[in-house]
């Protein structure tokens, strides 16, 4: 695998029940629409469990993904992304965004595009999962300069219709390939 080097942009598509593209919000640090500080995937392996047999490991078995997460960490979410990904409705009567007990994040798909230390693009992506937000946090003005700090959602994955969970690119071309995939109407066969 490639050595990354900085995050440029991480790009987040809402599917509707069939897996079909319904809104894409894209996160390269312009002012005022957010930008990427951090990802994190886990659970890119399964468990590995060893197979006894005449009393030594006989076999490990092994296969799919595991518990397959990303943490991604932005500096001044937008609001209409937020509220898309995680389900989360602005009630026009009311007039102000509510989450309750019937509140139900979509299904999304993201990528998240750096580049190798030779300067060729990298990109992974997240099939399918549903983003939450585990907290909001709010501090006292001091005497200090501000310093804004990244919110962090967390997107908890499960394989697409053709049974892929992760994707990979590295160079130009392989990149575009994902990307087309990854956002594409109708997946590979």
């Amino acid at each position: 695998m490639a050595i990354t080097v900085g995050f440029k942009r991480a790009t987040t598509a809402v599917l509707d029940e069939v897996g079909k593209l319904v809104s894409k919000h894209v996160v390269e640090g312009k002012q005022g629409k957010g930008g990427t500080t951090e990802a994190q995937i886990t659970g890119l392996s399964s468990e590995a469990k060893k197979v006894f047999a005449s009393n030594v490991a006989y076999y490990v078995s092994q296969k799919g993904v595991g518990d397959l997460q990303l943490e991604l960490s932005i500096l001044d979410v937008p609001s209409a992304m937020q509220n898309d990904i995680l389900g989360w409705v602005k009630n026009s009567e009311m007039g102000f965004t509510a989450v309750g007990d019937k509140t139900q994040p979509p299904y999304c798909a993201t990528l998240l595009e750096s580049e190798d230390s030779a300067g060729e693009p990298v990109a992974f992506a997240l099939f399918r999962g549903r983003f939450s937000r585990e907290d909001l946090s709010l501090k006292t003005s001091t005497d200090e300069a501000f310093e804004p700090e990244a919110e962090k959602l967390k997107m908890n994955c499960v394989a697409n219709d053709d049974g892929y969970s992760f994707g990979m690119a590295v160079g130009k071309e392989e990149v575009e390939k994902l990307k087309a995939y990854t956002f594409s109407e109708t997946p590979a066969a």
